[in-house]
């Protein structure tokens, strides 16, 4: 963590001892998550349509499809890898493989 992280840290700190959170509107109720403050306005209907209906934009639906794809990847990759870690312990070095960066 960086110095700015502590002293904002401490300063939070601070102003709960001081008693500064207390009192709040609000104090108590759960948060209203239903407004997403990074929407944009005038698309906050439709995504709310799309959203009660069981669908999503299509850069959403499109990032699911990519983060599945990459899991998918992964799988192969990962028993790749322990094949050749089985014989990279049966192969003398100078015949070992290296192991496949698996990506993020």
């Amino acid at each position: 963590m960086d110095e700015w992280h502590f002293i904002a840290e401490r300063k939070i700190r601070e102003a709960m001892a001081e008693g500064a959170f207390e009192q709040l509107e609000g104090e108590g109720r759960p948060l209203d998550l239903e407004v997403n403050p990074f929407e944009d306005p005038s698309l906050r209907m439709a995504h709310r349509l799309l959203r009660n209906n069981g669908f999503a934009p299509e850069w959403i639906e499109e990032r699911k499809d990519i983060e599945r794809a990459i899991q998918e990847g992964r799988t192969p990759v990962a028993e790749l890898n322990r094949r050749i870690a089985d014989y990279n312990l049966k192969a003398p070095e100078f015949a070992q493989k290296l192991l496949i960066p698996v990506p993020r």
